[in-house]
């Protein structure tokens, strides 16, 4: 078996101390939390830390580790009535194309999942809610990035490691990203084919609310034919409009 990515135990740490927060019991401090999630002292010193950099754990003078904002900011997004209602729009093209189907959010050079759903035979049937992945080499990703200037990606992609992230196609420079949303821009749709993974292709828009991009909309799979791609573009740009509408309502 291999071993617990840092994803799994930052995921693991959160909501342990989630859990023991809403059971209205004492928090645990990092001690305790390595105790409770069985996972190495040194280990959870450094996850927490990072979780802590990404407001998604808060410690307080105590040194009690409580839920961040930016964890009750994504709580929040997740009650979004748009997005309750994304549920029912993923489910219709995972179904009728075959596709994974997702509505992603940025976090950071990161996109996280909040909702997906995948179809019949569909090629990349892991994805599932909390997935992160690089924002910069993924359709999904790229589509929060519609709006970016060329200095805006300069300061998101400042700390980014390129090198081994990504698949065959994937970008390896900040300029890169940039030429590939210049592109993408230029048709409407954002193209991903064989950047986060060899073999896959993904397509995915912007979905807008009443404050600019709130999210974003993708389906992936293997590379179709020409008439179930355009198929695909049409279903994924009247499912993105109905979202954006909804978004803004709200």
């Amino acid at each position: 078996m291999s071993a617990p990515s840092s994803l799994s135990q930052g995921l693991a740490l959160l909501g342990s101390a989630v859990a023991r927060e809403q059971a209205g019991r004492s928090g645990y401090n990092a001690s305790r939390l390595a105790d409770a999630t069985g996972i190495e002292r040194s280990r959870v010193s450094r996850l927490t830390q990072e979780l802590r950099a990404l407001r998604f754990l808060h410690r307080d003078e105590d040194a009690v580790l409580r839920a961040g904002d930016a964890y009750f900011g994504i709580a929040a997004a997740l009650d979004a009535p748009w997005l309750k209602g994304a549920r029912q729009e993923l489910r219709t093209l995972a179904s009728t194309l075959r596709m994974t189907a997702r509505v992603c959010a940025a976090d950071g050079a990161a996109a996280l999942v909040l909702r997906a759903e995948a179809g019949i035979g569909a090629a990349d049937a892991s994805t599932r809610y909390g997935t992160v992945a690089p924002i910069w080499c993924t359709g999904a990703g790229r589509a929060l990035l519609w709006d970016h200037s060329s200095e805006q990606l300069a300061d998101l992609l400042r700390d980014v490691q390129f090198v081994g992230v990504g698949g065959p196609a994937a970008a390896r420079t900040t300029g890169e990203v940039h030429a590939l949303l210049e592109r993408d821009r230029a048709v409407g749709v954002i193209s991903a084919a064989d950047e986060y993974a060899e073999g896959m292709a993904e397509f995915a828009l912007p979905v807008f609310g009443r404050s600019g991009i709130v999210a974003s909309i993708a389906v992936s799979g293997a590379p179709q034919s020409s008439r179930r791609t355009r198929a695909a573009l049409t279903a994924l740009h009247e499912a993105r409009d109905r979202l954006s509408a909804s978004a803004s309502d709200q």
